[in-house]
């Protein structure tokens, strides 16, 4: 565990392990007073038992804020992370917060509380994974801007078949190949099928050899980028740009995703550190299970926009409007997951 880092708006220096010390009463003190809770049940608290667990609540999150910004040591974030999902259930529920079916608390806890922690706590893995997708990419441009014929080394024969400027004049001269609900819903379909391959492989690839997750990543960045150097070359690259931004924002994080959580894995499995592998894989599975179910839902989102919004050409939907709207898909995303947030009951 790391001496020194820096923390706070003042950018001052602290023992991070004088820290641990200094904080760790009052986490044992709430964890007891959750156990405590589980046991005994949590529908009748009295208000001095409300009261404290308030208090140790506040100060946990205050705590994990804390450390967030001084380190990236997973066992520290991973066991505040859980403390403070663990006491905002009861405090939420006791507060009255709670609105509506248990199911949908659940849900909207999940998807406003749980994953974005969980994506900034372990943020180094995501970058990792988008780091070799985007070398990939800068790769495989780079090699199709060299000499074109590379293209069709590159391209795999099912993604590259005519030149891209025949391709899009015979999209812009035909007539809309999905034109009802049902068409969308068939071809989205047909999607899922290789981006659920593409990020099964990231993940059991970098969850089982970590090196296999980093090559999958950068071979599906060398495709993406000599596909966009030959649209590019042939003068279409704002098609290019407008047919695969709006589902693309969100296809290629979700791969991103499901690397980075098969990075995380990988670690827990091969580099276990002194606690021992199985420990690892206990402190890495909560993370792991929240950003694969994470990179799931966006690939369903993307499938669904692949199939339907992508597929119009710019008689029916200008490039600017497309390309506009990935945009906004892709900024989305990112705050959504890593905008720098503070936990708190407010």
């Amino acid at each position: 565990m790391s001496r020194m880092t820096k923390i706070g708006p003042g950018r001052i220096a602290i023992d991070l392990e004088r820290f641990i010390a200094h904080r760790r009463h009052r986490w044992q003190e709430l964890e007891t007073l959750l156990e405590r809770i589980a046991e005994g049940g949590d529908r009748q608290l009295g208000r001095t038992v409300i009261l404290d667990l308030v208090r140790l609540y506040r100060l946990a999150c205050s705590d994990l804020n804390q450390a967030r910004s001084c380190t990236a040591n997973p066992e520290l974030l991973g066991r505040l992370n859980q403390l403070v999902g663990r006491a905002y259930r009861i405090v939420y529920r006791e507060a009255g917060v709670r609105r509506g079916p248990g199911w949908m608390a659940t849900i909207k806890r999940f998807l406003v509380h749980d994953v974005p922690l969980t994506f900034s706590s372990e943020r180094r893995w995501v970058v990792t994974a988008a780091v070799m997708m985007l070398l990939g990419a800068l790769v495989g441009f780079a090699a199709v801007v060299a000499n074109p014929a590379n293209g069709t080394l590159l391209i795999p024969e099912q993604f590259f078949s005519e030149s891209p400027a025949e391709r899009v004049e015979k999209i812009e001269a035909k007539e809309e190949r999905i034109d009802s609900m049902q068409d969308a819903a068939q071809f989205s379909s047909q999607l899922y099928t290789h981006n659920i391959q593409v990020s099964f492989l990231a993940f059991s690839l970098g969850a089982l050899t970590v090196v296999g997750g980093w090559l999958i990543l950068f071979y599906n960045g060398v495709i993406l980028g000599a596909v966009a150097a030959m649209y590019l070359r042939d003068g279409v690259g704002t098609f290019f740009l407008a047919w695969v931004g709006p589902h693309g924002a969100l296809e290629l994080p979700a791969i991103v995703f499901a690397g980075a959580a098969g990075l995380r894995m990988g670690q827990a499995l091969l580099l276990p550190g002194n606690d021992g592998r199985a420990a690892a894989v206990r402190g890495a599975f909560t993370v792991v299970w929240r950003m694969l179910l994470t990179g799931a839902l966006v690939l369903v989102a993307a499938g669904l926009i692949e199939g339907s919004f992508s597929q119009f050409s710019s008689k029916t939907v200008p490039y600017a409007v497309k390309i506009s709207v990935a945009v906004l898909l892709f900024t989305g995303l990112c705050l959504w997951l890593f905008r720098p947030r503070r936990v708190s009951l407010a």
